[in-house]
Parts: C-alpha cells; structure tokens; sequence
C-alpha cells in the first residue's frame, strides 16, 4: 500500500529543488539591461508619468527622468485631478522637456490610472512611449539600457523588475513576494520565445513600448477598466503580434509599491487575480494548492519543535525554502533579514489572492487613490 505521507514529501521535495533550478535557470534569462551610449540621432522617447496627489514623490521622479543619459526624451506629466501641489510642483521645474497636461474628468468604464495613460499616449510625440510611475526613481543610463533591449531583440513592449523602495517594516517582510514569485514559480524564458499572449508579463513602475505596438494593440483602450494594466498591455501587445522583454532592473529602478500593511493589503487583492488571468482554474491552483504545500513545510517544522520532534525531512524542505527565498532577495535587492519571514509572506500572498477572487466574483470594489476601483 502507498504510504501518502511519503508521496506526499517526495512531491514537496521535488518541488523546492526545482524551484531552486528554475531560480537560476530565470537569472540567465533576465538579466540586467545592457548599457549603451546613444546618438542625438536616437529615436525620441517619451517618458510619461501619470500622477494624482503625488507632491511628495513627484520632484525626485521628474529630476530623474530629467537626468537621463538618452539624448532625445520629452516628459509629459497628467495631472489627474490632483487637490495638492502635485501641478505646482511640476510647473516649478522650468524645463523645456517637461510639460504638464491636466486631465479630463474621468470617462466612464475607464481605471484612473488608465484613462491617465491614454491621454498621455494621445499628447506624446515620441515614437517610443515610456510609461513611469509617479513614486518610481530612475538611474541615469536606465532609459538608454532599456532602449537597447527594445531595438537589440526586436521586442514591441520592453519592462523592468523594479526593486521595492518600501521603507515599512510591513514592506520589507510582505513586497519580495513579488520578485520571489516571478524567478521561483514562473519560466520567463515562456514569456520570451512562446507567442501565447496569457505568457506575458510587464512592471507597471517601468514599462517601455513602441508606438506602433501599443496603437496596433489597442493600447489602455484594448482594457479601460482592467485594473492589472501593466499585464494586460503585455499580452494584448503579445497578442498583436509583437515580442514581449522583461529584464531585472532592480539596479535601475526603484518604486515604492505600496507602504503600510493595508495599502500592501489592497494593493495586493486588487492585483492578484487580474495577474492571473482571472482564471478560475488558476487561482484555484495557486490559491489552494501552491500555497499549501509551500507553507506545509514550515508548519510541520512549527509543530516539531513545540512537539518533540522535528521531521528530518521537512527540516531539509524548509532550509530549501529559505535558500530559494535568500536567491531571489539577492537577485531583487530585497533585505536578506527578511528571509526568516518567508512563510508569512506566501501565507500573506494567498490570503489576498483569495480576497482578489472574492472582490471579483462579487463584482465588489476596492478603494484606490481616492477611487472605487472595480475589481471586475
């Protein structure tokens, strides 16, 4: 008779080793963005920043962009009916590559965010449209390494891992999930080199596509409401034909994500399951299957200690664990002190993609930025 313990141990093994496989195997293929000097001649690169209430982080992201080592840029900032200094700010850079462009009312069946973008992408001038987050800083060279991604590989949508700027405690411990999931649970090799537009990936803080791409794709037009944009973007622009790139640029990019545990909270069930797809199937299998037996280890370490005796067996699966976790912390810029919090972290993880498929399946909504957000 199989003993189902033992199966159950030799599928969870299994399992960490080659998540630990998958790790490296993901490191060769997204690796750093070369860097590249450019001509005056280069294509022009519109660098678009849509912001809403942003004074406190919106200087130190236009002094950024502004420092870009790429000679031909322009930065277009939408003021998205901001009630703070956001506007004033902008206009007391005095630059003659940034104009500011103040928003229409929101128009019905749109996300904020993307109804922001799409008025960006009508005002830009540049053959590449270069999307930015309004709390996301850049290095200098960034914009000019990503630019040689996009022109070296061919690729219509081209964007960067960006590194958590979280200054929390709750950002610390919760936002690595994000890196840790994109090496540890996904080959991003299928993301280059498959045509399926569902194996499509993009970071929203950084995120570079051609003109041609984004109208052949319909752009934030294709989804108004879909409140994963940066994702959708990447399979619609897939789905038109074009190559998809994703690279770590977690030396080059930095955003805040989300701060305190209840914006990491919504941020996260406002995301989760649109970055799935929305697919039953699939949040199922993450949410009810993955999970568990990524947290299993743990627990029957848990229950050894105050017990009286810890199974060699999960010892081993919880120290593979760790090390994967330690990997991808590395590989994201994220503090290595964390790592002891891994089980938190994926225990919190899907929790939120639980809620994220009850938002969505009760058509609820999600206050964002001083909006309900619909989930669906």
């Amino acid at each position: 008779m199989i003993d189902q313990a033992l199966v159950l141990d030799g599928i969870i093994t299994v399992m960490c080793i080659a998540q630990f496989l998958l790790i490296l195997w993901n490191r060769r293929e997204m690796h750093r963005p070369p860097s590249r000097r450019w001509p005056e001649t280069a294509p022009r690169v519109s660098l678009l920043v849509p912001a809403r209430n942003e004074e406190a982080v919106i200087e130190r992201c236009i002094s950024n962009l502004l420092a870009q080592d790429y000679p031909n840029i322009e930065i277009v900032v939408m003021d998205d009916a901001s009630t703070d200094g956001t506007a004033d700010i902008v206009r007391s850079l005095r630059d003659e590559r940034v104009r500011l462009q103040s928003g229409r009312p929101l128009s019905s069946g749109w996300s904020g965010k993307n109804w922001a973008c799409h008025q960006l992408a009508k005002v830009a001038t540049g053959d590449i449209l270069c999307f930015v987050d309004a709390d996301t800083n850049i290095e200098p060279e960034t914009v000019s390494a990503a630019m040689e991604i996009l022109v070296q590989d061919q690729a219509g949508l081209v964007s960067l891992l960006p590194r958590s700027g979280s200054r929390s405690f709750a950002g610390k411990v919760l936002l690595p999930m994000v890196t840790h999931a994109l090496f540890g649970l996904f080959p991003i090799s299928l993301i280059h080199k498959t045509r399926n537009p569902m194996l499509a990936v993009a970071f929203g803080p950084f995120l570079m596509v051609t003109r041609e791409a984004y109208d052949r794709s319909g752009g934030h037009a294709a989804a108004p409401n879909h409140v994963v944009d940066d994702v959708e973007m990447s399979r619609n622009v897939k789905r038109a034909g074009y190559r998809v790139r994703i690279a770590n640029g977690t030396d080059l990019v930095e955003t805040r994500w989300y701060d305190d545990f209840g914006d990491i909270w919504n941020g996260f069930s406002k995301n989760a399951y649109g970055a799935l797809g929305n697919k039953p199937w699939m949040g199922v299998l993450v949410a009810f299957v993955l999970t568990p037996l990524l947290l299993a280890p743990f627990v029957r370490v848990g229950l050894g200690i105050l017990g009286d005796q810890v199974p060699d067996i999960a010892l081993f699966q919880v120290i593979l664990l760790l090390a994967n976790r330690a990997l991808t912390s590395n590989l994201g810029g994220d503090p290595l002190w964390t790592t002891p919090f891994h089980p938190i972290t994926v225990a919190f993880w899907g929790s939120t993609l639980v809620h994220s498929m009850l938002l969505y399946s009760t058509h609820a909504s999600i206050a964002w930025k001083d909006r309900d957000t619909p989930i669906r």
